[in-house]
């Protein structure tokens, strides 16, 4: 799975067949279909992985922070200038799934907007718990993928401190 994400992540879904991922992996194409049904199976094992990994993360993180008001709110933004300077960034995993099967198939898409639905309502929980107004998640949300986004094509640290910006001012009136 390690080396299917990895792929994935980087080429692209549609980009990146079985056979790749068995020749890179070492894992005979017998065993990947043996617990994979299919490269969708596949797709959706990696998305619903890389999921559970980013929401603990950034669980952990708002543990840590409890009761640090906007430190707690800025500190995903912040993290996202190690995460766009990762040599193999590539932007959001989840959105590059949700443009690359929009219309060809529901199941990988509605785990994709499962994932901003949650970080949507991860950010909404904070916002209350620090004392924020819960519905302006509905605004931090897009400024959180917006980077993701900036950051394939541009630097991604004026962005980042443009939002850093923004979100100080949005919750601080």
């Amino acid at each position: 799975m390690d080396t299917a994400e990895q792929l994935f992540y980087r080429d692209g879904f549609h980009a990146t067949g079985i056979d790749r991922i068995q020749a890179e992996s070492g894992v005979a194409k017998t065993t990947l279909y043996k617990h994979f049904a299919s490269k969708d199976a596949l797709i959706l094992a990696v998305l619903e992985r890389a999921s559970m990994r980013v929401r603990s993360s950034l669980q952990q993180q708002a543990q840590r922070l409890r009761g640090k008001g906007l430190e707690r709110i800025l500190a995903p933004f912040e993290d996202l200038q190690g995460v766009c300077g990762e040599d193999d960034f590539n932007g959001c995993l989840f959105n590059n799934a949700a443009a690359e099967f929009m219309y060809s198939n529901p199941p990988i898409h509605a785990l994709a907007r499962e994932h901003m639905d949650w970080m949507r309502q991860f950010l909404h929980q904070l916002l209350e718990e620090e004392g924020f107004d819960p519905q302006q998640a509905w605004l931090l949300l897009p400024l959180y993928e917006g980077v993701l986004t900036v950051a394939r094509v541009q630097d991604s640290e004026p962005a980042i401190k443009q939002s850093l910006t923004a979100i100080r001012a949005l919750l601080q009136t």
